[in-house]
């Protein structure tokens, strides 16, 4: 797999990158030296970089931003005129709004930086906002206006993720951004099979542990030796992340990837490996952290939390899915994420190892 360089920001100083790109699918650790590979080119930033100004990228930012508020406005007054159950309602009211905070965070953490390179992880952060909502717009049929106002401001969305060479969202012609621009892989962003979908656990040539999370909407999160990289499933069963390219076959109860350039074989797992967050592989639950739980998000989000008893975990947050593990040690590890469990009456409580953030799940 591939890094995504917006990472090397987070780098101490005395990591330094090769400036030469490496065709490598993996990310290796070796004395002390942290190489990315990469499709962006050597100074791990985008082609827009160099040619785009701060003040272009804030105008490409705002023109996004403010096609949000104005669709965040009128489809939630869409919902409220529409025969929709309440519990749908507030699963897409939910939706709209974590993408309309997503851009505010975007926002706030651009004005913030100089460097306008920088808001590279919010920008991701925005993307994955959006998708969830991508799904209902694809699926549920609203008046033309809402869905022409959807159209436009998908296209606002997805200049925004290729200007910061991420991949968009898929829907209205556009095949993604990324290492490029689109076209890699077979095309536009599928819903990968079954087999494909799920968390899966890996190791690269250099020993590092990768945990490969793959969608139902074919979106793509990949923990490469605790660096995180964004990617989608693509037409003829392809793994796209960062313009890297691998093709996706079936083995016994995981999946093999197959990198297009160089022939790079990388065997995955539902089990097992995912060290390096938190810990721990993943292990079974205790009695009491078995079952399905509901609770809350700190943007009043719902979430449904379900933990299976092999340890495998699938999330609900505001109708997007995730996907992750138990660790021994009672920790939950959600795309990288980790959290420490403890019991409560008549359910579980998670409290965030980053951030500190609790939030209590009832049965």
């Amino acid at each position: 797999m591939v890094s995504s360089s917006g990472s090397l920001y987070e780098l101490r100083g005395k990591l330094k990158m090769k400036r030469n790109l490496v065709s490598i699918f993996v990310i290796g650790l070796v004395a002390g030296l942290f190489t990315v590979f990469s499709a962006i080119d050597a100074n791990g930033q985008g082609r827009y970089v160099g040619q785009y100004s701060r003040a272009r990228v804030d105008q490409i930012i705002r023109e996004m931003e403010n096609a949000a508020d104005e669709f965040r406005r009128d489809f939630r007054n869409e919902l409220d005129r529409s025969n929709l159950s309440s519990s749908q309602k507030r699963t897409y009211r939910n939706q709209v709004d974590n993408f309309e905070r997503s851009t505010d965070r975007l926002r706030s953490n651009f004005d913030s930086n100089n460097d306008w390179w920088r808001s590279r992880n919010q920008v991701q952060n925005m993307v994955a906002a959006a998708a969830p909502l991508n799904n209902t717009m694809n699926s549920i049929r609203f008046r033309r206006n809402i869905e022409r106002q959807w159209n436009r401001l998908r296209r606002e969305i997805n200049t925004v993720a290729d200007t910061y060479d991420l991949p968009g969202i898929a829907g209205g012609g556009w095949n993604g951004g990324g290492g490029g621009g689109g076209g890699w892989g077979g095309g536009q962003t599928v819903n990968p099979p079954n087999w494909a979908q799920g968390t899966f656990y890996g190791t690269g040539p250099g020993g590092e542990q990768i945990t490969l999370t793959i969608s139902p909407n074919g979106s793509i999160t990949a923990n490469i030796g605790g660096s995180m990289s964004y990617g989608r499933y693509t037409s003829g069963n392809f793994l796209n992340i960062n313009g890297a390219v691998a093709r996706v076959t079936r083995q016994g109860n995981g999946i093999l990837t197959t990198r297009t350039d160089t022939n790079e074989r990388i065997a995955y797992t539902r089990t097992g490996g995912g060290g390096g967050w938190g810990g721990g592989n993943q292990a079974n639950p205790p009695s009491w952290a078995r079952g399905t739980f509901y609770g809350t998000g700190p943007g009043g989000e719902r979430i449904t939390l379900s933990i299976q008893n092999n340890g495998s975990i699938t999330v609900n947050i505001g109708g997007g899915i995730f996907y992750g593990y138990w660790m021994s040690g009672d920790m939950i590890n959600i795309d990288g994420a980790v959290a420490s469990v403890s019991r409560i009456r008549n359910g579980i409580s998670t409290r965030r190892n980053d951030t500190g953030e609790v939030i209590n799940y009832r049965r």
